[in-house]
């Protein structure tokens, strides 16, 4: 009886210990204090359009207070919306937002929370995003990054670019890499073929590892917002 009695809390544990990743994921794996959610957002009544993702990522925005980053594109996939919030300052990428059909706004994962120099889980500076890090798609080992800031980073926005298009050749035969955005720490680009986006990988700026964003779905639309 007693060891049955052990079997059985043995088992309970596990089913607990396992449904804590489970739950953090339902909730975008943000913790307290780690994203924008608990910031008196409220979710919405019914799916959100690309106009009203553009006022929550605002909201959220002004939410952090730091008057210098701005939304600049936003790109809406069957998954949701993709926002990329800029510095005023340098006009150097921040960080990459999601947007959910319900209105969620979040920092998307990948390269995003674990490349990002400056605002991302790997950053030793603002912190912003700081927390346990969602991790998606194929990426190069994660390594000590140098310290943030565009002089700092090894290679150009060209060189990021015919990295991904070197990778293009063979994950998506015929693709082509567009101009590209940078980042603290790693570009980020679309790619299209025949006109048609096709999807987003990033480049990290000192080790050249590519991370394809796996999570966005079919492409719909994009807004510059500047």
């Amino acid at each position: 009886m007693k060891n049955r009695k052990l079997v059985i809390l043995g088992v309970a544990l596990a089913i607990a210990v396992l449904a804590v990743p489970v739950m953090a994921r339902a909730q975008g794996m943000m913790g307290p204090g780690y994203g924008w959610g608990m910031h008196g957002q409220t979710q919405a009544a019914g799916p959100v359009n690309i106009d009203q993702a553009v006022n929550l990522v605002r909201q959220a925005l002004a939410s952090y207070g730091n008057p210098d980053l701005v939304p600049v594109e936003i790109m809406e996939f069957s998954n949701g919306f993709y926002v990329v919030v800029a510095e005023k300052s340098t006009k150097i990428g921040a960080f990459e937002l999601i947007v959910e059909r319900n209105g969620f706004v979040h920092p998307e994962p990948g390269p995003n929370m674990m490349w990002n120099t400056k605002y991302g889980h790997m950053g030793g500076g603002q912190g912003m995003m700081g927390g346990q890090g969602m991790m998606g798609g194929p990426a190069a080992p994660r390594s000590a990054l140098p310290p943030a800031g565009p002089a700092a980073q090894q290679l150009t926005r060209e060189q990021a670019r015919q990295s991904v298009q070197t990778w293009l050749t063979q994950a998506f035969p015929g693709a082509k890499a567009e101009e590209g955005m940078p980042f603290y720490g790693y570009f980020t680009f679309d790619f299209k073929r025949d006109g048609k986006v096709l999807g987003m990988a990033s480049v990290n700026a000192f080790t050249r590892g590519i991370w394809y964003h796996t999570w966005h779905g079919t492409f719909v639309q994009e807004k510059d917002l500047e």
